[in-house]
């Protein structure tokens, strides 16, 4: 009999490993129904069963196993078993945007694991506690986590830890404005991936490149990035990562001014964050959604889904993503000509994006602030920002936001009745928003240039 439970286990275990999860967890499911299994097997079975439902996007039913494990750590007092538990335990609450119980998970983790030399498991909780910082727009700290599991992680010569370490500093490197740096750490987290067959790190960051390209504008390689993520994800029922390409994906049909279908994406996106339950993910896609919306000047639908996303934003605290909720409000009240509160609106999310050196966020709402100042015709203010916009976008190589920026330079010199100069930026806009496939965009353009011709 005990060889049975043996075979069942290890049959099991190879499952896993090979990625074959649902079969998995029927293997385990049926181990832990046999009479003479031992406590301790129990414990890591269903720790192991925790894990695929959190890899296949079921967080419930990951925290209800991992709790079960917990208990039986416990009552075994394997000190390991328990830190490893807490854990993954953060890594739900965090997904959940419960960031107290989150942070307190891993400060328990890390004194066990501390206390016991386990190095391995320091590296993989400081992992952890960098996306607890990088969701609260503490980059730096962050980025110090990722980079003391980095050390740890190539001492103890564990290649398993790689992918998300990398990528994750991809991601830190990206929001700052280290845009080559970014994409080289990417393109190597991808190499590694698919070296040690980590389908769930290579669907992140194919999802994470399709994101930089399509902010540069490089709308062929983000396509090409999504179909090979859509892919993999449906292939290993990854479901989160199939939210994050459905997301990028409408950002970039949003570029290329496919309003109607970045609007299904960002609501495919949303179906499976609802599913998961995922918080972050809530508000990201919310607040992507409410930015088609405002384009098409649905202001209520907008209004109402910028309303969630802030909320969840501010109830993790998450710094990043309210400095994006703020500029989507500057954008919704610019549309309805509310300027008081369309000026307050974009400086704050200025505010917020510079506190915390988001740099991307920052170049993106420069560019609205220059466009509003025009509106007011406070011309000093409009050039000043339109000024800091092309700086900082043609440092990051950001081509929707350097053409909004020349858009708005045309409108400058327009006031300033200087036709040439208009016109030398209305075509440099156009050369871009052509670039982009953006035919919206490119048609408004067209006509200012033949307005001033005619």
């Amino acid at each position: 009999m005990l060889d049975n439970i043996v075979e069942k286990i290890e049959s099991a275990d190879k499952c896993f490993m090979n990625g074959q999860l649902s079969r998995a967890v029927e293997l385990y499911i049926s181990a832990l129904g046999d009479q003479e299994i031992s406590e301790e097997a129990k414990a890591r079975i269903h720790c192991n069963i925790g894990i695929i439902y959190s890899i296949q996007g079921d967080n419930k039913r990951a925290e209800e196993e991992y709790l079960v494990a917990l208990e039986i750590n416990k009552k075994l007092k394997r000190k390991e078993g328990i830190s490893n538990i807490y854990c993954n335990l953060g890594v739900i609450y965090t997904n959940w945007g419960e960031l107290g119980r989150a942070e307190e998970m891993y400060k328990k983790s890390l004194e066990i694991d501390e206390a016991l030399g386990n190095m391995d498991g320091v590296a993989g909780i400081c992992v952890n506690m960098g996306n607890f910082y990088y969701i609260q727009g503490n980059l730096e700290e962050a980025e110090a986590m990722f980079r003391r599991a980095l050390v740890i992680t190539k001492h103890l010569n564990n290649k398993e830890n790689l992918p998300i370490i990398f990528s994750n500093l991809g991601n830190i490197n990206f929001f700052i404005g280290n845009i080559e740096q970014a994409e080289n750490i990417f393109k190597e987290t991808i190499d590694i991936s698919k070296l040690l067959c980590n389908d769930e790190a290579l669907a992140a960051t194919y999802a994470n490149l399709a994101s930089l390209y399509q902010r540069r504008g490089d709308l062929i390689s983000a396509r090409k990035l999504y179909e090979m993520t859509i892919t993999l994800c449906k292939t290993c029922k990854l479901k989160e990562g199939e939210a994050n390409a459905y997301s990028v994906m409408g950002e970039v049909l949003k570029t290329e001014g496919d309003y109607i279908s970045a609007r299904d994406m960002f609501k495919k996106a949303l179906k499976i964050d609802k599913i998961l339950d995922r918080k972050l993910g809530l508000a990201d896609d919310y607040c992507k959604l409410a930015s088609v919306l405002i384009e098409e000047e649905r202001f209520d639908e907008a209004q109402k889904y910028l309303k969630q996303s802030l909320e969840i934003n501010e109830s993790v605290d998450n710094q990043s993503g309210i400095a994006e909720n703020y500029n989507e409000y500057g954008n919704l009240y610019f549309k309805k000509g509310d300027l008081d509160r369309t000026e307050y609106y974009y400086i704050t999310s200025l505010e917020i994006a510079e506190k915390i050196h988001d740099k991307t966020r920052k170049g993106n709402v420069l560019s609205k602030m220059g466009q509003f100042y025009l509106l007011t015709n406070e011309l000093d203010k409009a050039k000043k920002y339109n000024e800091s916009s092309l700086e900082v976008n043609e440092e990051l190589g950001f081509k929707e936001i350097i053409a909004d920026t020349y858009r708005n330079f045309g409108n400058y010199y327009l006031k300033i009745s200087d036709s040439e100069k208009a016109i030398d930026s209305y075509k440099q806009a156009l050369k871009l928003y052509k670039e982009l496939s953006n035919g919206y965009k490119s048609g408004i353009v067209s006509e200012l240039i033949a307005d001033i011709n005619r």
